[in-house]
């Protein structure tokens, strides 16, 4: 895909990796549509990717909740007409263990992991499948290739994105539509900090790693697609 003038919605994107996704798509020409809930780090990210001359639309908004995503299409397509790109990035990790997983924590974790890229995916590909040409990156883990203890709903939750993006991908193919996963490692956010891991930050990879793969995956040729990236950090190979 020729990412100029493409038009690329990416949720959980003030922060972290979204943001590292957006600043590298926006460097390649890509016109970028950033949902998040702070709103305040949104500005700070729409300054940054205009910074490029291309055009940013913020949201902030809930996406957990159905109406919402509906809103963000609305006002993807009257701004730019069209969606060539769904980065579903939005997440939350919350340290709970098999005993620890309470109703609250887990519809947290289920609604805003799974549920709000399952609806996103499902908007998004009523848009795209109209020209025939798209693409929707999901972002698990690698604990969806091997569950952590302490991390219990958040597991689960990256274990089924990987059931989502097959279905995803056995439905969107007949509209040349492309479907892919991205398995991070351990990589520098905010998030992840806040975890407390056990182990030297500077072995961890940063947002821009992964951005890199979003980037190299929508650069790949019509005639294929790679279904699977599993960025590693070098040397440490844990969530």
């Amino acid at each position: 895909m020729i990412l100029k003038n493409k038009v690329a919605i990416i949720t959980g994107a003030s922060r972290g990796i979204g943001k590292g996704i957006a600043l590298a798509l926006a460097k390649e020409g890509c016109n970028i549509v950033a949902c998040a809930r702070n709103e305040e780090q949104l500005l700070k990210l729409k300054e940054e990717v205009e910074a490029f001359g291309i055009q940013c639309e913020i949201v902030q908004s809930d996406i957990r909740v159905i109406n919402n995503i509906k809103y963000v299409i609305e006002i993807v397509i009257r701004k730019f007409g069209k969606v060539d790109i769904l980065i579903n990035n939005a997440g939350v990790i919350i340290k709970d263990g098999i005993f620890g997983v309470t109703e609250k924590d887990w519809d947290l974790t289920m609604d805003t992991n799974l549920k709000a890229q399952f609806f996103l995916s499902q908007c998004a590909l009523k848009e795209m499948k109209k020209n025939k040409e798209g693409h929707i990156i999901n972002i698990s883990s690698t604990v969806a290739l091997g569950a952590k203890p302490e991390v219990t709903s958040y597991s689960v939750s990256k274990y089924a994105i990987v059931g989502l993006s097959e279905a995803l991908y056995q439905e969107a193919k007949k509209y040349l539509v492309k479907v892919s996963t991205i398995y991070p490692g351990v990589t520098d956010t905010e998030m992840l900090r806040s975890q407390d891991m056990p182990c030297d930050s500077d072995q961890w990879m940063l947002p821009e790693d992964i951005a890199e793969c979003v980037v190299f995956l929508l650069k790949t040729s019509s005639r294929m697609v790679v279904k699977d990236i599993v960025p590693w950090a070098t040397g440490y190979d844990q969530i």
